[in-house]
């Protein structure tokens, strides 16, 4: 034992000892001449840009390759090492040839002869993407579609601050959204109902911008509806266990909100049936806009117990068996959105910051005439969630599964 410490204690002393004496040993030869040239065998256009292949040159004095071009007046340059044999150049604005120069870079930083290679960049996204702006409740909506190559995307919303009846435009910006999605919908709500006019643009990171659109829109009236006289009206054949309302996990959490009281949920339990359903007695005539719903915080990040796809029904007079007759209709169905799309079947797919903000922050669902409900904004008292699958049980056989909603509001308009 004492031969091994000996031996140790040696062996950490040697290596101090040669550490402190050696010092760096540079092998960098600032005399070495300029690697030689690459040499471009192709150019492939893409929106905005182009990839540049080349070959690279045998010279043992190369670290590197780099390309330097011009952007909007601004001089940019992309690199890749020795073990890269192509290089990208983006963030045109327009389809125009563009001459660009490559330079072989040497371990003491010289640089080569530049090579010259010109390029033809495609139509870029934000010139390709299409975008509009329509009239919703409460205020307007920014529609965008088409961002097949999922670009780096801000959507600019503008509105006049002159009054109507005023000559000429004072453009002032409301909003601006920012996505990278194929296809994406933004609300700006909390305006009045009444004749407006609003323009909107895209913008790439490049500062690169597309035509502007001006429309004269109208908001449709909203208000976020009083939840005071909201009540638990379970019906025979809803699914949830009676007992878990008076456990904690409350039905009324949906509306009371996570301030009322630690349970800040509205759970079933781990074995309810799917598809499982509640019934909310909304104590006054509604007719519903949107709804917006929380998960719990910093839980089921698009996964587990929250639910994936859902209905909203309504009704007038429910029957009091619980039955699904025609005292009730469908006002929508829905998939809880994710702004980076989802994978193949039940793959959720990465999540990105802009789907975690959307998760606890944004999450809606507006009810818009379908082919399946055709008429959503009926006048109802009641309202029938009916779970279809949670994100546990999406794309799977399972008929049994928990739920969990941290709360519901709802906007439209009252009617009594």
């Amino acid at each position: 034992m004492k031969k091994k410490i000996y031996f140790l204690s040696m062996l950490i002393f040697l290596c101090w000892y040669g550490c402190k004496e050696e010092g760096r040993i540079d092998h960098i030869d600032d005399s070495a001449p300029a690697p030689a040239q690459v040499t471009v065998e192709s150019t492939f256009s893409r929106p905005g840009g182009a990839v540049i292949k080349y070959k690279i040159p045998d010279d043992e004095n190369l670290l590197g390759v780099k390309v330097v071009y011009t952007r909007n007046g601004e001089i940019c340059e992309s690199k890749a090492s020795k073990y890269v044999d192509t290089l990208v150049v983006e963030g045109f604005g327009n389809t125009d040839s563009q001459e660009v120069k490559l330079y072989s870079v040497g371990v003491n930083g010289k640089l080569s002869t530049p090579v010259l290679a010109t390029i033809k960049p495609l139509v870029p996204p934000v010139r390709t993407t299409n975008f509009d702006i329509e009239s919703t409740f409460g205020g307007v909506v920014v529609l965008m579609e088409k961002n097949y190559s999922k670009a780096d995307l801000s959507i600019v919303l503008l509105a006049d601050t002159l009054v109507p009846s005023s000559t000429g435009r004072r453009w002032a910006e409301m909003q601006t959204f920012y996505t990278k999605s194929p296809e994406m919908k933004f609300s700006r709500r909390g305006l009045k109902s009444k004749e407006a006019y609003f323009a909107a643009y895209l913008r790439d990171r490049w500062n690169n911008v597309s035509d502007t659109i001006y429309k004269t829109l109208t908001p449709i009236e909203e208000i976020k509806l009083p939840k005071t006289e909201f009540r638990n009206a379970m019906l025979p054949t809803d699914t949830y266990d009676p007992v878990d309302n008076n456990n904690g996990y409350r039905m009324e959490q949906l509306w009371l909100g996570p301030e009322q009281s630690s349970y800040a949920m509205f759970a079933t339990r781990h074995n309810a049936p799917i598809p499982q359903w509640f019934t909310i007695d909304l104590g006054h005539k509604m007719s519903i806009s949107r709804i917006q719903k929380w998960p719990r915080p910093d839980y089921e990040l698009y996964s587990s117990v929250a639910p994936r796809v859902f209905q909203v029904w309504g009704s007038m007079n429910p029957n009091p068996d619980g039955s699904w007759d025609d005292s009730w209709h469908l006002l929508g169905e829905f998939e809880q959105f994710k702004p980076s799309g989802y994978g193949e079947g039940r793959e959720v797919g990465p999540i990105t910051d802009e789907d975690k903000d959307y998760w606890y922050n944004k999450t809606e669902f507006e009810l818009t005439p379908t082919e399946k409900a055709p008429d959503p904004h009926q006048t109802v008292t009641h309202l029938r969630f009916k779970i279809l699958s949670t994100f546990a049980t999406y794309g799977t056989d399972a008929t049994r599964g928990q739920m969990i909603i941290a709360e519901l509001t709802f906007w439209g308009q009252l009617k009594d």
